[in-house]
């Protein structure tokens, strides 16, 4: 896997989850999003690469992190 693809699939894990928890909240509540840091599988980025993609994602414009570092609520 070329790390492009890498990057394009962890990006597309996170908002994918990120469009789940959409899907289960009401319009106007933020997205509550946790990563754990403690587990990792090979099919799934690690913490510290979630992580890495959200604050990628939001520097691209794609979501606004409320608060960094704390609880990890996203929208």
């Amino acid at each position: 896997m070329t790390p492009e693809e890498k990057i394009n699939k962890e990006r597309w894990y996170v908002l994918g989850k990120i469009k789940e928890r959409s899907l289960r909240i009401k319009a106007d509540e933020p997205i509550k999003y946790w990563v754990n840091f403690s587990f990792a599988d090979g099919d799934n980025p690690s913490g510290k690469d979630e992580a890495a993609t959200l604050e990628k994602l939001e520097e691209l414009g794609v979501i606004k992190i409320l608060n960094p570092g704390g609880t990890g609520e996203y929208e």
